[in-house]
């Protein structure tokens, strides 16, 4: 489903520099963070680091989802003001969905567009935002929702958009461990997107809703998309914009625990129940 239409400037100048949308609504960047330990507040702090210098102009609410160690976000509180975020706490861990809503409620409830961005996301160049923000759809419109090119730290692809498995019936990263600079990935695509780094517009927000809370830790973001979708809107892949995604695997390995894997298992059998009779085929690679 490679994109038509487009109006931005694409990297190394090789489109029209002409019809560029720009939003000039403010907007909120919402990081959901647990922390356990150390290291887990290292990433999140290099995170914070990066995404207040490569996108100055984004108002960052980190949300905690209630960590159990209560020193670490003690740590993260004292030093919000220096970082130049707003940090909120919940009093209770309910999950991926519920805790980026907090933040996605105040942006619907201001008109401010919002970004995901996962703790583990870490920026190594500006103009990832201005460049998500100016993605058009393929009818020329601002993308609904729109995601970005993730990269594992030894340079190989995390995320390229998401596309739909008609063999595993279950959704799956495009070219996952590619290389970054792989031709294929290097265009924008109507497609799912990953929560990890997800631009919401406000009139998406407004239109669409919040994410489902029905989902505990796992698809609510695909869920999101194909809602998105249903409602005649769209989701663009931008790889313009792209960013490290410092996931576990690379970290070592992180031990799940039993509620997580509760959690995991239960998404997954809500998002296939909730799609069982739609139609996913256009989000299946084309044969070449």
């Amino acid at each position: 489903m490679p994109l038509v239409c487009v109006k931005t400037r694409t990297q190394g100048g090789a489109g029209p520099a002409d019809d560029r949308y720009v939003s000039t609504r403010p907007l909120a960047a919402i990081v959901p963070t647990y922390l356990r330990k150390q290291d887990e507040l290292d990433v999140l702090l290099r995170c914070l680091v990066s995404l207040k210098s490569t996108a100055p102009q984004a108002m960052v609410l980190v949300v905690d989802d209630h960590s159990p160690n209560r020193d670490l976000v003690a740590t993260l509180e004292a030093i919000a003001d220096e970082l130049g975020v707003t940090v909120v706490c919940k009093d209770e861990n309910t999950g991926f969905a519920k805790t980026v809503n907090v933040g996605l409620e105040i942006a619907l409830a201001h008109g401010w567009d919002a970004v995901l961005v996962n703790a583990d996301i870490e920026f190594h160049e500006a103009g990832w935002l201005e460049r998500m923000l100016a993605r058009t759809d393929t009818h020329g419109r601002p993308a609904a929702v729109v995601g970005a090119r993730l990269l594992y730290p030894q340079g190989l692809i995390q995320h390229a958009g998401i596309y739909f498995s008609l063999l595993r019936r279950d959704f799956f990263h495009r070219f996952q461990y590619g290389p970054a600079d792989l031709p294929e990935a290097q265009h924008p695509t109507r497609c799912p997107v990953t929560g990890a780094l997800q631009l919401i517009r406000w009139e998406t927000l407004d239109a669409v809703g919040l994410y489902d809370e029905g989902f505990d830790m796992a698809c609510e973001d695909v869920d999101y998309c194909l809602r998105v979708f249903e409602a005649g809107l769209e989701c663009i892949y931008e790889p313009t914009a792209c960013a490290i995604h410092l996931e576990s695997f690379f970290r070592g390995g992180e031990k799940r625990t039993e509620q997580m894997t509760q959690w995991g298992m239960r998404s997954l059998a809500r998002l296939m129940r909730k799609y069982a009779t739609t139609d996913l085929s256009r989000f299946t690679p084309e044969p070449l």
